[in-house]
C-alpha cells in the first residue's frame, strides 16, 4: 500500500482502490479522533479537498476532512455547472450535517444536543465553540434574530466546492464558516447577573477561504485532459462511420446478388389449358 505523508495528514495513494485516492486514513497523529462520541463520528475520512475520485457519481456525496471542524464533512451534488470554462459539479454542505441529534441521531456522535444549524465544537476546543454557517444559514430562525447587525441569510453564504467530475480535480472552491461563543449565566459567576439562563449563540468570527485552479492551469487541464479526450471520441466516430460504409456496401452488394440469382432463374408453372398426361402430369408449362 503506497502512502503520502502530508503535513500532518496520511493519505492513500489509491493504487489498490481508485475511490480512495486521497483519503485521509490519519490526522494530527490520530486515525481516530478522540474528540467524539461514537466510532462512526471519531473516523478519520474524506480528502483535502483538492481532488477525489475519478468519475463522480451525482447520486453520492463526496467527503472532506475539515481541519477547522475536526471530521469529516460530506457534501452533497447541487447541479452541472460550468467553472472557468470547464465543466463542474457543484457541491454544498447538506442540512442534515448541521441538524441537532434529535432530527439527526448520527449527529449524536458530535454531541449535537443544541438547535439545528450548530456544530458543537466544545470537546476539541474545550471552550463553548459552535460552528454555523454564516449568518446561521440553515439554522433555526431565532439564532439570527437574536443578534443585531447580522446579514441576511442566503445561499451565497454557503461552502461550496466546484469538481472536474471525469478528473475528480478541484476546480474552485469557497469554504465558509461562523464561529460562535455560547453564552447563559452560570452559578459560578453570579456577578454576571444580568445573562439569561437559556444559552445564546454569539458570533465571534468568519472563516472565508476561497482557491482553486488559475487560468495557467486551467489551460494545461485542456490540454492535457479534454484536448485528447475530444480527439479520443473523434476517432471514434470516424470509425463508426467507416463501419456504416462497409456495412451498407456490403449491403448493396448483397442485395444486388440476390437479384441477380432471381433474374437467372426459371419457375415453371402449368398452363390453364393443359392436360393431364400419363402418370397424371401435364403436357404444358410456361416460364415464369
Amino acid at each position: 500500500k503506497q502512502w503520502y505523508q502530508r503535513r500532518v495528514a496520511i493519505t492513500a495513494g489509491g493504487r489498490k482502490n481508485i475511490s480512495q485516492l486521497g483519503e485521509y486514513t490519519a490526522w494530527q497523529g490520530y486515525k481516530k479522533l478522540p474528540y467524539w462520541k461514537t466510532d462512526e463520528a471519531a473516523t478519520i475520512n474524506g480528502t483535502e479537498g483538492l481532488f477525489f475520485a475519478p468519475n463522480l457519481d451525482k447520486t453520492k456525496s463526496i467527503t472532506t476532512f475539515v481541519d477547522d471542524l475536526f471530521r469529516a464533512n460530506p457534501l452533497e451534488f447541487v447541479k452541472e455547472d460550468v467553472t472557468l470554462t470547464l465543466p463542474t459539479y457543484k457541491y454544498k454542505i447538506p442540512k442534515y450535517v448541521m441538524m441537532n441529534a434529535t432530527n439527526n441521531p448520527l449527529n449524536d456522535g458530535f454531541y449535537a444536543y443544541g438547535p439545528d444549524g450548530l456544530m458543537n465544537l466544545t470537546a476539541a476546543v474545550m471552550a463553548p465553540v459552535f460552528a454555523s454557517k454564516p449568518s446561521f444559514l440553515d439554522a433555526e430562525p431565532w439564532l439570527q434574530d437574536e443578534i443585531t447587525g447580522l446579514a441576511p441569510a442566503d445561499e451565497t453564504m454557503d461552502t461550496n466546492l466546484w469538481v472536474e467530475p471525469v478528473t475528480g480535480a478541484l476546480v474552485k472552491a469557497k469554504k465558509q464558516l461562523q464561529a460562535n461563543m455560547m453564552i447563559m449565566k452560570l452559578p459560578l459567576f453570579p456577578h454576571l447577573g444580568d445573562l439569561r439562563e437559556s444559552p445564546r449563540f454569539v458570533p465571534i468570527s468568519n472563516i472565508v477561504e476561497t482557491g482553486g485552479m488559475d487560468e495557467d492551469l486551467v489551460n494545461t487541464f485542456k490540454a492535457k485532459v479534454f484536448k485528447p479526450k475530444q480527439q479520443f471520441i473523434i476517432v471514434l466516430w470516424v470509425l463508426f462511420g467507416l463501419c456504416c460504409l462497409i456495412a451498407g456496401v456490403f449491403g448493396y452488394l448483397n442485395c444486388r446478388h440476390i437479384r441477380k440469382n432471381q433474374k437467372g432463374s426459371t419457375l415453371l408453372i402449368p398452363n390453364e389449358g393443359s392436360k393431364l398426361g400419363p402418370g397424371g402430369k401435364r403436357d404444358s408449362y410456361k416460364g415464369v
